[in-house]
């Protein structure tokens, strides 16, 4: 895509300082958009998707400030406005649809459609015509002059069709709401590939994943056991006694092939309690017949969750057990309120941050200089559940040795006491 518009654009400080005033033109790359005076002696300036902070439109302008805090306006582009603004948004949105990580697996559909996003408190996000895709674990709103966002499959709290009013409605685990309508002669078509995907989801998770690893256990059981992980997310220990005390010792078993990170693990989980241990297993597509495992401990008494990402579980592939088991430990609060009361959403940010950049854990701690080349920087500036994350990050305990382990959390613990 290389499309070019007439056009005047400005460039100031946030104070409003104006830098440079020109009448040019915009050239619309796949990454970004070329801003160039009239004559050829006129380079222009290079701007990257991933350089913008904010975007957004206003009375025939576009605005966009940079988050080295300079703020242009492009204006004055005549009859063309609209498609400008197609055409930029369009642009933007194949951007931001890989530099946030909205893509899970490969595209199955796409319709044409109108949505209206919520909020939990019933507050429009955003609202108007899109392209719906469905992807094999997201959907991905691409609105034709607004940004795109997408909600994977595991955060889908539930979702129905209203054949009287054609209207498809998602709810997510986070309390929004997401109404979609105006698919025309394709509303059945949705509803089937949807069915298909989500439904899909479970039986993929027990046969290509739970079935493998706990091939004892009868399908009703690992089906429970799949409602509640899907793919990645964690299941407390309170859920899995209800589905088979059984299964706690196979899973436990599984988790804790390591005794010395049962050793460790056991500090945390004597300070907390069946609510608060959490178990998570998902097949990792980076080598075949892999999985990742995880583990979260929850000590709201101490403003406190913290998760560990075991070495990968291989089948036939004796497991390396000389490794620190990396630890990492985050604030449930930030600033007031009862941490019991906000630790759903901290262990939501773990979850949806760990499933979105696929268990990478780096982006979820590491101090942005050391991520400035990496593919996640965009990332932990723009996606909140993720920025709020880092901010509320306490420590990491990753010492080989037991006692030097121990004293690496307890600093971390420390460190996430509320100041009263």
């Amino acid at each position: 895509m290389e499309v070019s518009y007439s056009l005047r654009y400005q460039k100031s400080t946030l104070l409003n300082k104006l830098i440079v005033d020109k009448e040019g033109e915009i050239i619309i790359y796949e990454k970004g958009f070329r801003l160039k005076g009239k004559g050829g002696s006129d380079k222009g300036e290079l701007i990257n998707f991933g350089d913008i902070k904010e975007f957004y439109f206003k009375s025939e302008k576009v605005i966009f400030i940079t988050f080295n805090k300079e703020k242009y306006i492009l204006s004055e582009s005549g009859t063309s406005f609209e498609q400008l603004l197609n055409d930029i948004y369009r642009a933007r949105n194949e951007f931001l649809t890989d530099a946030l990580f909205m893509k899970a697996g490969k595209l199955k559909s796409e319709f044409d459609c109108k949505f209206e996003r919520l909020s939990k408190f019933g507050k429009i996000i955003s609202k108007g015509k899109a392209k719906l895709k469905l992807y094999e674990g997201s959907l991905v709103v691409f609105p034709i002059n607004q940004d795109a966002f997408s909600v994977n499959y595991n955060f889908v709290n539930s979702y129905e069709f209203d054949d009287m009013e054609y209207l498809m409605k998602v709810n997510t685990d986070d309390g929004n709401k997401v109404f979609f309508s105006n698919f025309g002669n394709d509303f059945e078509f949705v509803e089937e590939k949807m069915n298909e995907l989500l439904g899909g989801l479970y039986e993929t998770v027990v046969n290509t994943v739970l079935r493998r690893i706990f091939p004892e256990f009868r399908p009703a059981e690992l089906l429970k056991m799949a409602y509640f992980m899907k793919d990645g997310k964690a299941l407390s220990l309170k859920e899995l006694r209800k589905i088979d005390k059984e299964l706690v010792i196979a899973v436990e078993n599984f988790m804790f092939s390591d005794p010395l990170f049962k050793e460790k693990m056991e500090f945390l989980t004597e300070q907390s309690d069946e609510y608060g241990i959490f178990y998570g297993i998902s097949e990792d597509k980076t080598v075949k017949g892999s999985f990742v495992r995880w583990f979260m401990v929850a000590i709201p008494e101490k403003n406190i969750v913290a998760f560990s990402i075991l070495p990968r579980w291989q089948e036939g592939v004796s497991e390396n057990q000389n490794n620190g088991h990396d630890t990492f430990f985050f604030k449930i609060i930030m600033e007031r309120g009862i941490p019991s009361d906000k630790l759903e959403d901290k262990i939501r940010e773990i979850e949806q941050s760990l499933i979105t950049l696929k268990f990478v854990k780096d982006p979820c701690y590491k101090d942005r200089k050391e991520l400035r080349h990496s593919p996640y920087l965009y990332a932990i500036r723009k996606l909140p559940f993720l920025r709020i994350l880092r901010k509320s990050f306490a420590g990491k305990a990753s010492a080989a040795n037991k006692d030097e382990w121990l004293k690496q959390a307890e600093t971390a613990i420390d460190a996430a006491k509320m100041v009263l």
